[in-house]
């Protein structure tokens, strides 16, 4: 039976409605591939409360969360099943001591897909690049 794991992300936008994306450190599991910050939820834990303490851990930064951005997306890796739900963010701080990370970037939603987003990521980014940003809630 394939491992199911559930995660969580963060599609932070700042005041030019640019989005941040964040590159995985080489040695880790999908290194070098771009992702939208986040990480697993711990059994029980909400969703949203996963995504501000994973943003604290991995970027010592307070964030506000706000609406899911599309439904959850689900992917299969050879280790394991990836359950994403990403949701709209915006940073309370700016610190971005980078735990996880090689490297962050604030994309314009027409650069958006001239990274190499993780697989799971890859929906999503996409539907983020064709989204009206104006309308994203926190």
């Amino acid at each position: 039976m394939t491992k199911k794991i559930n995660v969580v992300g963060a599609a932070i936008l700042n005041e030019q409605y640019q989005i941040l994306a964040s590159k995985r450190s080489d040695d880790r599991i999908l290194g070098a591939l771009w992702e939208f910050p986040g990480g697993k939820i711990e059994p029980g834990e909400d969703p949203k409360a996963a995504l501000k303490r994973e943003l604290r851990e991995e970027f010592n930064d307070q964030i506000e969360v706000g609406s899911q951005v599309v439904p959850t997306a689900v992917k299969e890796y050879d280790f394991g099943e990836i359950h994403l739900t990403v949701y709209y963010a915006k940073l309370d701080t700016h610190h971005f001591d980078l735990i996880a990370h090689s490297q962050v970037k604030w994309c314009d939603q027409a650069n958006l897909m001239q990274l190499n987003w993780a697989d799971a990521d890859l929906p999503i980014a996409r539907a983020i690049a064709q989204a009206d940003l104006k309308k994203a809630v926190f």
